[in-house]
């Protein structure tokens, strides 16, 4: 059995979720709330995740983090459908665009929902309160990175940076589906999942400048097309547990 520790809006947690769809895969669902309870600080969950984020698979009681890395595991793990090219030029190409999704989109993306939804969502808590919270992350790059930006704050140069290099992401994107259905030739795979949530997460924070679809035709059609895909629909249908 699949064991998913993951919180219902996370976009990492939203792509392994396409995936587990994808392929038909079932799973046992650990709800993490990393907003609220904080339970990802917590020990028992440091205990399987060391980084302290969200999705953590557990199978066989084998433990793999990473949604990108989850995502390739899980495509070996279950052969059909296949969601890598066949040959190595075009496996190549699908981890060139995971590595792009993590490192540049996600990356970026975080910079730009900083004051969009983080400081939103600890409004009701005083400075001090709010660092005492941030020194708690087990992993100490994403500790000094947020303590960081509480202490500094997230100017607008720095949101205008991010908002280039997303642009520049985009225009690469739509370069690449010119010439074929999907983000690596006509085929669905890793790449496509990896991308997905995070233009979703452009529209909920109102980058309109991101989600320009008539400048970015193809991408634009990609999108409808992968919004279409039962998968999606499926990943994006898990809502926010109740409470009690």
């Amino acid at each position: 059995m699949i064991h998913l520790y993951h919180f219902w809006s996370s976009t990492c947690s939203r792509k392994v979720r396409i995936c587990l769809a994808e392929k038909g895969i079932e799973w046992s669902s650990h709800h993490v709330d990393i907003v609220e309870k904080r339970e990802n600080t917590e020990e028992w969950y440091v205990d399987i995740n060391p980084k302290g984020v969200v999705p953590t698979l557990v199978y066989n009681d084998q433990i793999i983090i990473e949604s990108n890395i989850i995502i390739e595991f899980l495509n070996d793990l279950v052969k059909k459908p296949e969601l890598m090219p066949k040959d190595p030029y075009g496996k190549a190409q699908v981890r060139l665009w995971l590595d792009r999704s993590e490192n540049t989109v996600h990356k970026n993306i975080n910079i730009l929902s900083w004051n969009r939804r983080h400081m939103e969502r600890m409004s009701h808590l005083s400075h001090q309160e709010h660092l005492n919270i941030l020194k708690k992350f087990p992993d100490p790059d994403k500790r000094f990175t947020m303590i960081k930006r509480l202490t500094k704050g997230v100017s607008e140069t720095d949101e205008q940076n991010a908002i280039s290099i997303l642009t520049n992401f985009m225009d690469e994107l739509d370069k690449t589906l010119v010439d074929s259905l999907w983000v690596v030739g006509d085929d669905f795979t890793l790449a496509d999942i990896a991308i997905a949530p995070f233009i979703e997460r452009f529209e909920v924070n109102k980058l309109n400048m991101l989600t320009d679809f008539q400048k970015w035709s193809n991408i634009g059609r990609w999108w409808a097309e992968l919004q279409s895909r039962s998968s999606y629909k499926v990943a994006y249908s898990f809502e926010k547990p109740t409470s009690g």
